[in-house]
């Protein structure tokens, strides 16, 4: 179906282009490990540098540590890793190009998932154009478009899930058999893959495995019944045809179970340990507790952050009334698996993450359910309004609230407000504080002049009263200035450094020109005259550092302190200094995974095209990242606007 094809290509195309680039979590980071293992090793075996953000190792063969995430999303990783190897092949460059790749992943993983729901929710009577919208509120305005930038294994569980329910489903709309073991062998073979990418999205299996017995029952009565069966034939023939389904189904799930035992033989010498079984004593939360926090706290409710689910209401209403019961219940019972799983557990909230991340991968079967809402021939034009302004409103809301966790960080708001106020006081919401964040950086960015904007490669303030200075620079401190009339910049840097450090050679470039070399190892006033308009000032200097030096135990590439700055243009009117500073990425693994969210550095959206320029590749490495990304995502939105008209202009007869 062309539709699908669309849906698809204008989701990856979307994703690509609006993707950050990093990952958010120490999980995320530890499941690259693993990916990096195979890679470099063939072995699983995490094996990291010192202070990198990996999480939950467990001791496993040979005393080596081991991650207990799925393997899966570590597998699916090695060609993108491969890729960002092609753009930036060694060191420091590497890791950033590599992880930027990796990064890549769920675009595609999420697009699928919108394809497929689009597919199952034409099946259940939704025109086309109903389908495709229902697509696209879940793609855009839940929670999957935050976690389609991540390397989180959420978006995976929940494309498994919804190809395995979804073919269970289709099963049974083939007439001719081949077909329809096919289908049941695809929703096995996605339901086995589960354990090897979330091993606690297995709760799913046994409401998959009932779904497939009782329609196949179900369906086999009927069918006999037509077929003029009856007594005992009818019933050899029932139990036949339902046993049948089932071990077309379970023989799907062998592929999954074995690389399932086998992960587990790698890293625990048993098929069965698969590294969790601490965490059955964590389920510590009263259910009630946790019910509350996940359906309806301001911080974690599910229905805040994916507004499109509600339309599950009225929409199982109507497929009920129209004899899809096993169906409403099937996908409710996919939802209520993990809510009630997670509710017990002692972190329900997900960790500092956006929105309720473990409820992810059973978001989609209740979108679908909204395709009730939209059934064919109930379509009137007195009950359509009413539908579309509902669709509208919580297309709108669900858009507007993760956009915000799409421009900004989620991790900088957890860092800066206590978990508690996040979940339970509407004002402290992250749907909308990370507004409030968000307008006060670009407030800053935004100041009017006469201004002067602290920016790349100087790093956080020392000081201890709320103070701007003092703060170092790095290798190359930049400070931008823009004025109406020209002013007289008053700058004081303190170069002084240890015996043991390197000679700074610190100059200054104004506007690219090079001012030369100044007095080094010294405090020292600086009076520069700046014309008027936009004045680019570069502190330019060899850095030391202090661990390496043995002068402390900070680990970063240090330049000259800058004590103080002042402004006051030619009319004596004093410059206003704003910080947007950003600091250089760090070397180390753990503060270079910080860099992205730490409050001090003002980064203005969390976006591949910010971060770029900040990175340490190569200009070559880093316009060819650039155009990597640009080239898929404008082709494939391309690819997807004209295949999407194509899809419009004929009616599809067939679904399945």
């Amino acid at each position: 179906m062309r539709l699908l094809g669309a849906i698809f290509l204008l989701f990856c195309g979307f994703y690509l282009l609006t993707m950050s680039g990093h990952t958010y979590s120490a999980d995320e980071e530890t499941m690259l490990a693993v990916t990096r293992s195979l890679i470099e090793r063939g072995d699983v075996a995490v094996l990291v540098e010192d202070g990198a953000p990996v999480a939950a190792l467990r001791p496993g063969r040979n005393e080596q540590p081991y991650s207990p995430y799925g393997l899966l999303p570590s597998l699916l990783a090695i060609p993108f890793h491969r890729l960002g190897e092609l753009i930036a092949p060694i060191g420091r460059s590497a890791d950033f190009a590599t992880r930027f790749t990796v990064t890549m992943l769920n675009s595609f993983v999420t697009a699928a998932t919108c394809a497929v729901l689009a597919r199952w929710a034409w099946q259940l009577g939704a025109s086309t154009l109903w389908a495709a919208i229902l697509a696209l509120l879940y793609g855009l305005a839940t929670f999957a478009w935050p976690y389609a930038r991540t390397f989180f294994s959420e978006p995976l569980a929940g494309l498994l899930i919804l190809i395995a329910a979804e073919r269970a489903y289709a099963a049974w709309r083939y007439l001719r058999p081949p077909a329809r073991w096919t289908s049941f062998l695809i929703s096995g073979l996605a339901a086995g893959f589960l354990l090897t990418t979330r091993i606690a999205a297995g709760v799913v299996l046994p409401i998959i495995s009932g779904y497939v017995l009782w329609e196949a029952w179900r369906r086999s009565l009927d069918e006999t019944s037509a077929l003029q069966f009856t007594g005992s034939a009818r019933r050899i023939r029932c139990v036949v045809n339902t046993a049948g389904a089932l071990t077309l189904w379970i023989i799907g799930t062998i592929p999954g179970l074995l690389l399932f035992m086998w992960y587990n033989l790698a890293r625990f010498d048993t098929p069965l340990a698969s590294g969790y079984a601490s965490e059955a004593y964590t389920f510590t939360t009263p259910l009630q507790e946790g019910l509350i926090g996940l359906l309806f706290s301001s911080g974690k409710s599910v229905f805040l952050f994916a507004p499109p689910i509600l339309l599950a209401l009225p929409g199982g209403i109507a497929l009920w009334r129209r004899g899809e019961r096993t169906v409403v219940l099937f996908m409710l019972g996919l939802f209520g698996s993990h809510v009630v799983l997670y509710a017990c557990w002692g972190q329900w909230p997900g960790g500092g993450v956006w929105g309720p991340r473990f409820l992810l991968p059973v978001v989609a079967p209740l979108v679908v359910l909204g395709a009730g809402v939209f059934l064919r021939e109930a379509l009137q034009p007195a009950v359509t309004y009413r539908r579309v302004a509902l669709a509208v409103l919580t297309g709108l809301l669900g858009f507007a609230g993760n956009l915000g966790g799409v421009l900004l960080n989620f991790d900088t708001y957890v860092v800066l407000y206590p978990a508690e106020e996040q979940f339970y006081q509407p004002a402290a919401s992250p749907l909308v504080g990370h507004w409030r964040l968000l307008v006060e950086r670009w407030q800053r960015y935004g100041a009017a002049p006469p201004v002067c904007h602290l920016g790349d490669g100087l790093y956080a303030t020392e000081a201890t009263d709320g103070a701007i200075f003092p703060r170092r620079t790095g290798a190359h401190g930049i400070v931008n200035c823009t004025t109406v009339e020209g002013a007289r910049l008053r700058f004081i840097l303190d170069d002084r450094r240890p015996h043991s450090a390197p000679t700074s050679g610190v100059r200054f470039r104004l506007n690219g020109y090079d001012l030369g070399r100044q007095p080094q190892g010294q405090r020292r006033v600086y009076n520069i005259l700046i014309e008027p308009g936009h004045v680019r000032l570069e502190i330019i200097a060899r850095p030391w550092n202090p661990l390496t030096a043995g002068f402390s135990d900070r680990n970063d590439p240090l330049g000259p302190i800058i004590v103080s700055f002042q402004g006051v243009t030619i009319g004596e009117t004093t410059l206003n200094v704003v910080d947007t500073a950003i600091a250089p990425l760090p070397k180390h693994p753990l503060p270079r995974w910080a860099w992205y969210y730490d409050p001090p550095n003002q980064h203005l959206v969390d976006h591949w095209a910010w971060y770029l320029p900040r990175s340490e590749l190569t200009d070559l490495a880093a316009q060819r990242l650039a155009m990597l990304v640009v080239c898929l995502g404008v082709g494939s939105v391309t690819g997807g606007l004209v295949l999407i008209v194509g899809a419009f202009r004929q009616q599809p007869t067939r679904v399945a």
